[in-house]
């Protein structure tokens, strides 16, 4: 069963570094990371925060779709088809993908914008209605 964590932060416009840190240390873990946006724009926007995270840090990333995906460990993408990817999911779209049962592991986050916190707690009552465990990190 697809283990679902959620994390959580009253801190505002975090999401772009939240994801970054939450794929840096799946990716240290020798897992395959995709990245869910709601769309394209969504998805080139994390691209180009990712390269402007902090010095002391790189994590090989690339965007669904173009050559270098092939050979990422951490991919960004968005739409119905996250490619061959099965092992972690980081979903940044408002919505939860249908493709989610997939992956071994969905992380969630909940912000302290209260649009997106909102859509955080309905995709947390998504996954408790199917009987999903449901594992939440305070930050």
């Amino acid at each position: 069963m697809t283990e679902v964590l959620f994390y959580i932060t009253d801190t505002p416009g975090v999401r772009a570094s939240l994801a970054w840190r939450i794929a840096e240390k799946a990716w240290r873990q020798q897992r395959q990371v995709y990245i869910h946006s709601a769309s394209a724009a969504d998805a080139e926007a994390l691209d180009a925060a990712f390269w402007a995270q902090p010095a002391h840090g790189f994590l090989p990333h690339a965007l669904l779709g173009t050559p270098a995906a092939a050979g990422s460990p951490v991919v960004l993408g968005h739409g119905d088809n996250p490619g061959e990817h099965h092992d972690v999911l980081i979903n940044l779209a408002g919505e939860v993908p249908d493709f989610y049962a997939r992956f071994q592991r969905v992380a969630e986050m909940i912000c302290g914008d209260p649009a997106l916190r909102d859509q955080g707690r309905a995709r947390w009552k998504f996954y408790r209605e199917r009987g999903y465990p449901v594992t939440d990190h305070r930050l």
